[in-house]
């Protein structure tokens, strides 16, 4: 949970210094006295004058015209924007964001002397933090009321989270953890609230640091000397002032900081609109996106041993061909051939806020001076498709994909082999319906391929559905030569550590193309083959966590008759998800210490070159002798140990926390936890197989940890929160037909992650893929069990 305090130079900007001169610490003194012996204040670190607060806070929102934070390394040595921010680095890739995280825990640093420790009973009760959703000002607010307040100054609360449902609070070395047990709501500021209910181990309250003591009074009867100081003392002054009205004494606040998140859907809203489009063009042209053919081959032919050898996957007959999706992600070219790994998405537009801030004269005048053909053609498809809130007149460098920018720049569109089964009507009695055969999308995990998915084709062919399958975006037949994640040492082609942005992207491309799919069923070269109206979805590993996204999105409407009847999926199947993917990378036993080890490498430094040197000497340590030396982490922690350098080791576990935090800020807006509330919104019925081992022999999934809520410093990782999130009830480990309303979790204690699959242990294979193609056999409206031995009981 330590993460190192985020430093940025505004200080220019608030100016915050005593009247007459004089520092904050000659106006308030800082130590109390106790009979002979002076014992400082314990406060919270606040000092924007020099530079210094905790992250998330919206100060860090100044200083930018496109709506996104203001790192760190976006600037010079005066504050000013830099031409190329190095976005490869985590911090500095939070410039690229609207908003911070929806759900990773994070810490406020308080200033404790010697000897002095946080009281950890007085963080953990309820009234000692608060987090309140808020109204901002903003001259476009819904609120009439707050249109006149200032931006960045609250306008009124909305409502207080509830403390030990919504969130928790932890003592954590000389910081408070805020834990969100639940995400936050996206594109929504709440403010954070710390009251002198805090204590210190002497029993004495936190105090405010001595800057926000000075902001905290009141600006009619105190206002302080400069314009800069007036301006944080009325931003403080308005939150102290809205949070009061959820029964929050002002007198006993010791820290406010507005935190606004940020936003998920509405790229992914524009993406739906961009699709609809091009289903439109290409029905007037009576020109088909999925173009198939019948390849003569049952899935047993594709199939490696020993299924090519099982006479029952040749109910599955298979077609291939292609389908067009638009690619917004990097394509390598010879100027930059590893460009699929280092440029993530970029907006068509400058940014909305950037427009708005425009008179129209300034607008008319940018508009006369377009004198590029090309640039003018986008100008008009961006105002067309903004009704004029979005234009391209070379303002915007960055081009930032946010909510003030959601229209992504298309890279290409791409030709995507695409792999089709239908039944084999001689083999399995069933006829094709005459609107087609229903249909399901499958998508594969991580270092895998959509051929891999065949092998659940003969169960699917039996009961009468057809199956779709595309490859993720850098794998299989949609990697760039040896840019290709489809195997277990390049797993972090896609989950790019290198390029946090990137990683985004990847996710973001990757639900973009199951909505593709959708909507590619309504224009095939053989209409009737494949029904469009009666379409389910199944995935696995990543599969299922970019589904559980792709589903909700498609399912929720965006207002126009016109496009939302062509998305829907009317019941979903997800083996082995999970949530907060970031922070379960990072505790999966497959991949955490991978990570963990290229955090190390990446970070440099002498710890870094002892760990190169200690992984050399150790020959890999049983693994792979090249970097990142992956079985060497846990060992070399532990040499670190035993040689009196716990120093180091605080210091790497530091690195690690922070490069969580960027990293789950940064793909928040592809996780499915974002996504749950908006599933369950829909109705959507959805199957979940979960793999829990038996508490033996049999491991829990090794790949996607469990995750249990209330165990862990991030309790939204893993499988169990996002089935939580999904409103999920178990399935018990009984024989028989279950009826399912929302979401059902089958955990099984037997088989492995990828066991949907793979029958390593056959019973749990067999179990899996009929308790998910009876799931589809009803919609959604149940499912059955033919073999409980494999499964937990539901309690």
């Amino acid at each position: 949970m330590n993460k190192l305090l985020l430093s940025f130079a505004i200080a220019s900007a608030l100016g915050l210094a005593g009247c007459g001169g004089e520092t904050l610490d000659e106006i308030k003194d800082n130590t109390q006295t106790g009979g002979e012996v002076q014992i400082p204040l314990s406060r919270v670190v606040y000092d924007p004058a020099n530079g210094v607060l905790s992250p998330p806070n919206d100060l860090l929102l100044q200083g930018t015209n496109d709506g996104t934070l203001f790192m760190p390394g976006e600037k010079n040595a005066a504050g000013a924007h830099i031409d190329a921010p190095n976005y490869a680095d985590p911090s500095t890739a939070l410039g690229a964001l609207d908003g911070w995280s929806t759900q990773n825990p994070f810490t406020i640093a308080l200033n404790l002397s010697s000897g002095v420790t946080l009281d950890a009973a007085s963080v953990q009760q309820a009234g000692a933090v608060y987090l309140v959703e808020t109204l901002m000002g903003d001259p476009a607010s819904p609120d009439a009321d707050c249109r006149a307040v200032p931006r960045g100054a609250a306008c009124k609360a909305v409502g207080s989270l509830t403390f030990g449902v919504d969130f928790i609070t932890r003592a954590s070395g000389n910081s408070i953890a805020v834990i969100p047990l639940k995400p936050l709501k996206a594109a929504t500021t709440y403010i954070l609230v710390f009251t002198d209910a805090l204590k210190d181990s002497e029993g004495r309250s936190i105090a405010p640091s001595a800057t926000y003591e000075l902001v905290k009074q009141d600006i009619t009867t105190k206002p302080l000397g400069t314009a800069a100081q007036l301006a944080l003392q009325g931003v403080i002054n308005s939150f102290e002032n809205a949070v009061s009205a959820e029964s929050i004494n002002k007198d006993g606040i010791i820290y406010t900081a507005a935190i606004t998140t940020q936003s998920t859907a509405p790229v992914f809203a524009a993406v739906k609109s961009l699709l609809g489009a091009k289903l439109q063009a290409a029905s007037a042209t009576s020109t088909p996106l999925l173009t198939l053919a019948n390849s003569g081959e049952t899935a047993q032919d594709r199939l490696p041993a020993p299924a090519n050898t099982d006479p029952r996957f040749q109910a599955a007959l298979v077609y291939e061909g292609s389908i067009k999706l638009p690619y917004y992600s990097a394509i390598p070219t010879t100027a930059d051939p590893r460009a699929p790994l280092n440029q993530s998405w970029k907006a068509r537009c400058d940014s909305g806020a950037i427009i708005a801030a425009l008179t129209d004269a300034e607008k008319t005048a940018l508009e006369g001076r377009i004198t590029d053909p090309a640039q003018a053609a986008n100008d008009a498809f961006c105002k067309a498709a903004s009704n004029g809130a979005l234009r391209d007149f070379g303002l915007d460098k960055q081009r930032h994909l946010t909510k003030f920018n959601t229209l992504p720049k298309e890279t290409a569109v791409l030709s995507v082999p695409v792999l089709v089964t239908v039944p084999n009507e001689a083999l399995t009695g069933k006829t094709k319906p005459a609107a087609g055969w229903p249909v399901v999308i499958m998508q594969h995990g991580i270092t895998s391929k959509k051929e891999d998915m065949l092998a659940v084709t003969a169960s699917l062919a039996g009961q009468g559905f057809a199956t779709i399958a595309i490859d993720h975006p850098l794998h299989g037949e949609r990697g760039f030569g040896p840019i290709n994640a489809s195997s277990s040492a390049t797993a972090t082609v896609y989950m790019n550590l290198s390029n946090l942005l990137v990683t985004r992207d990847n996710l973001r491309q990757s639900i973009a193309d199951i909505l593709a799919v959708r909507i590619g069923l309504h224009a095939t070269n053989l209409p009737g083959l494949l029904n469009r109206n009666d379409v389910q979805f199944l995935g696995i590993s990543l599969g299922s966590i970019t589904g559980i996204s792709a589903v909700a999105l498609a399912n929720t409407p965006v207002g126009i008759d016109t496009l939302d009847p062509l998305f829907p999926m009317r019941s979903a199947a997800f083996s082995v998800p999970g949530g907060a993917v970031a922070n379960f990378l990072l505790d999966s036993v497959a991949f955490g210490d991978t990570i963990k080890a290229s955090v190390l490498l990446g970070a440099g430094g002498t710890t870094a070159q002892s760990y190169t040197n200690f992984a050399t000497t150790q020959n890999g340590c049983g693994g792979s002798a090249t970097a990142p030396f992956a079985s060497c982490f846990k060992p070399f922690l532990q040499y670190l140990t035993s040689i009196d350098r716990g120093a180091d080791v605080a210091a790497i576990n530091a690195a690690l926390s922070q490069f969580v935090f960027a990293a789950q800020t940064i793909t928040d807006a592809g996780d499915p936890n974002n996504f749950a509330a908006s599933f369950v919104a829909t109705e959507t019925p959805a199957y979940i197989a979960e793999v829990v081992g038996d508490g033996g022999s049999n491991l829990p999934d090794q790949v996607i940890p469990n995750g249990k809520p209330g165990t862990s410093t991030m309790p939204l990782a893993g499988t169990e929160p996002l089935a939580r999130l999904l409103g999920a009830v178990a399935v018990n480990n009984v024989a028989g037909s279950y009826p399912v309303t929302g979401t059902a979790l089958s955990r099984f204690i037997a088989g492995e992650h990828a066991s949907l699959l793979r029958p390593t242990v056959p019973a749990v294979t067999t179990e899996m893929q009929t308790q998910a193609v009876s799931f589809f056999t009803t919609r959604g409206a149940g499912l059955q069990v033919a073999n409980g031995a494999v499964m937990a009981p539901a309690n």
